[in-house]
């Protein structure tokens, strides 16, 4: 959260927009975040399994699940 400052600083339209009063820069930052989520879910989903069957454990279904 204390990123979001410097990150709309960087983000001249975003504070153009924010001026004229279209929209809180806070909808762009909640907006942002909505949309990483099922690609962190993916990503985070991806390595576990991979690191589960490089470091040894059970191979079988059942350890598995």
């Amino acid at each position: 959260m204390s990123e979001i400052p410097s990150l709309f600083a960087q983000r001249p339209i975003v504070l153009r927009h924010a001026q004229a009063a279209m929209y809180h820069p806070m909808v762009e930052a909640l907006a942002m975040t909505l949309v990483d989520v099922p690609f962190t879910v993916i990503t985070v989903t991806l390595f576990v399994v991979v690191i589960y069957f490089v470091s040894g454990l059970q191979t079988s279904a059942w350890q598995f699940l």
